[in-house]
């Protein structure tokens, strides 16, 4: 258990499968006592909480369906969490679509709009409405024996990828928006560090997750992106959650701004 993670409200969107369930459930295993689960997929986000009340039966959780590309939805969802458990303290913006194998020239404009839509312009609507909450609230001491000025109002991840800072063929709208989201929290950590909130992203490589699933890709894809990574092996969605814990904690607080890569050393081969 962490005191810092045991004592803070943890709010987690895209948490109804895949690397936002996983997150909530290693949020829960590490002591967080207070989690707000939000995805647009209510089967998923129920199912995610019964999994957490399974194994941190103390820990109390709210669901909530959003629609993160909805300015008012984002709004309402960061005020839901408010009124549950008081304050933001951990905001992980993870919700997110992937895109199919699919060509600039053939890409249609409505994939292109949606991926856009979901990755980017709901990572920035969230951002926008939980910095709002953080800058309100007062902050936690980080317990880590470092002098009190240095406490955190509030930090988040965002799920960014290997495409973020990488170009991956035929993934041109996904890809686009990734890199909008690598950007996108470099900035925000600088713009906020002296409100004493923390920014950063991780970058998973290839997870098996129902995401990659939905996006169309072959079997062979599978066993083919294993031999892209440097330790030839996909990355497990519970060691996405770990780096997410890491850099929430009093351990990263003197980390802020970062884009941290977890992806068996993909981004070693797909680089630019």
């Amino acid at each position: 258990m962490h005191p810092l993670i045991a004592v803070g409200t943890a709010l987690i969107t895209g948490a109804g499968s895949g690397i936002g369930r996983s997150i909530a459930l290693k949020f829960a295993e590490r002591g967080c006592q207070k989690l707000f689960l939000v995805d647009i997929n209510k089967a998923g986000l129920t199912e995610t909480q019964r999994l957490v009340t399974d194994m941190a039966p103390s820990a109390k959780t709210a669901v909530h369906i959003t629609n993160v590309t909805v300015a008012a939805e984002v709004e309402a969802m960061v005020a839901a969490c408010v009124e549950a458990f008081g304050r933001i303290d951990f905001a992980m913006n993870n919700a997110g679509i992937a895109q199919g194998g699919v060509r600039t020239t053939e890409t249609s404009t409505a994939m292109f709009d949606r991926t856009i839509d979901v990755n980017e312009r709901g990572v920035f609507l969230c951002e926008k409405y939980e910095i709002r909450q953080m800058l309100q609230q007062e902050p936690l001491p980080i317990f880590t024996g470092a002098k009190a000025e240095r406490n955190v109002r509030g930090s988040i991840v965002n799920t960014c990828s290997l495409a973020g800072f990488s170009v991956l063929a035929n993934l041109s709208a996904y890809t686009s928006s990734k890199h909008a989201v690598y950007v996108l929290t470099r900035v925000d950590a600088r713009q906020f560090a002296p409100q004493q909130i923390r920014v950063h992203s991780v970058c998973p490589g290839f997870v098996p997750t129902p995401l990659m699933a939905a996006a169309g890709m072959p079997d062979q894809f599978y066993e083919d992106t294993k031999t892209e990574s440097a330790q030839n092996r996909m990355t497990d969605p519970e060691e996405i959650a770990q780096g997410v814990l890491f850099l929430s904690t009093s351990f990263a607080a003197a980390i802020t701004g970062v884009n941290l890569s977890i992806d068996s050393g993909a981004g070693l081969y797909h680089v630019y």
